[in-house]
């Protein structure tokens, strides 16, 4: 008979945000599909097991949102442990977290693609997720050949009153220095709630004159009107991840010491980013067919009969209104495309071409070189490289 492994789960399950609750959803899957595992929720695992009552007195092992001083404790009692928190991550310590590089890359193309040619974003100073996500968010933005602007709102907790004040000051005076139409991201959706409620005040529209992406989703917060564009991050998978990682240690494997990034499913699109940042409602109507198309071969004529106007007048539209033709913005819409997802590893290069509509290998190339001076392989080279020394 196998012998059953006694696992403390310590996610702070208090909180009624993705990172706690999708995550424990993860793990508790991964039990169920293990029958000699047995969880037990303990929010402490590491205090001091003579003050404890038995049945949180001994584990196999633990999966933890570990603060330094958890890890350490745990550390001293030789007990393996997978850490999800992406804050207290450090190299050594066997975790599965959220990739917030992929997260600020994907917020940004969202805007991008949506004509936005302004872009700012939002972190406060203790999260570190969010810090990662705008430095990634910035660099595609570069990329992109897109302004972006990052603003620090200082410590992004919203738990006082003198929280609320404070961040609402640092918003404003921000606020007063934008210029619509202009795109958003942010850490919480709490935040985009506040920040919409601002805007409004100043007669501005959400997403019109602000379109607005959180990092993170809290669902029932970002289902109210005008309702929150979110990235979903795929906790449940970082949680069902950590889980895998952690059977494999109390199984003997010695950790890699190398932690696991979960990449995000993509955007979950809702009101607050439901706009084309450009007048001409034909050209929008565009623009949002070529998005949702690129894996298409799109042409001039396909695209005019899509809008129910002339191919001769959706040309002359687009580039009064954009600057440069449609076959340009195609190109520039593939090319942001590629970029994001040469992000993500499990893609292959060919399967990039294909799904962004470069169709081959050999094309794809040929506009990489163009319009950025390398290949896609060393584009990707590139920008892991970069995440790796972040």
């Amino acid at each position: 008979m196998a012998k059953t492994l006694r696992v403390a789960v310590a996610l702070d399950l208090a909180e009624p945000y993705s990172q706690h609750q999708d995550v424990f959803a993860g793990v508790r899957r991964y039990a169920l599909e293990h029958p000699d595992w047995q969880y037990v929720i303990d929010e402490c695992p590491a205090y001091d097991q003579g003050r404890r009552a038995e049945l949180f007195q001994h584990y196999d092992g633990v999966i933890a949102r570990a603060t330094p001083r958890m890890q350490q404790r745990i550390r001293r009692r030789g007990i393996p442990l997978v850490n999800t928190w992406y804050q207290h991550a450090r190299r050594g310590l066997p975790g599965v977290y959220q990739d917030p590089w992929r997260m600020g890359e994907i917020a940004a193309e969202h805007l991008i693609a949506r004509g936005f040619r302004r872009i700012s974003i939002l972190y406060g100073d203790n999260r570190r997720a969010a810090a990662d996500a705008a430095w990634a968010a910035e660099r595609f933005c570069d990329r992109a050949g897109v302004g972006c602007l990052l603003h620090r709102t200082g410590e992004a907790r919203l738990k006082t009153a003198r929280d609320w004040v404070r961040i609402e000051k640092s918003l404003t005076a921000w606020l007063d220095g934008l210029v619509p139409p202009v795109g958003v991201c942010l850490q919480e959706a709490e935040l985009a709630r506040l920040l919409i409620n601002l805007t409004e005040a100043r007669g501005w529209n959400v997403p019109r004159d602000m379109a607005i992406v959180s990092f993170n989703d809290n669902r029932m917060i970002s289902e109210l009107a005008p309702q929150i564009t979110c990235i979903d991050n795929c906790f449940e998978m970082v949680g069902y991840e950590a889980a895998a990682l952690l059977d494999r240690l109390m199984r003997g494997e010695p950790p890699s010491g190398k932690p696991r990034y979960i990449p995000p499913k993509g955007v979950i699109s809702r009101q607050s980013t439901d706009y084309f940042a450009v007048d001409d409602e034909d050209v929008a109507a565009a623009l949002r067919y070529i998005s949702e198309q690129l894996a298409e071969k799109l042409t001039v004529e396909r695209i005019a009969q899509e809008v129910a106007i002339s191919a001769r007048s959706l040309q002359m539209r687009f580039s009064e209104a954009l600057g440069h033709p449609i076959s340009v913005e195609i190109r520039r819409l593939r090319l942001t495309a590629a970029q994001r997802m040469l992000g993500d590893p499990a893609w292959q290069i060919s399967e990039i071409a294909h799904q962004t509509g470069f169709g081959t290998y050999v094309l794809m190339n040929q506009v990489f070189h163009r319009e950025l001076g390398m290949s896609p392989s060393a584009y990707r080279r590139q920008v892991l490289g970069e995440r790796d020394e972040g």
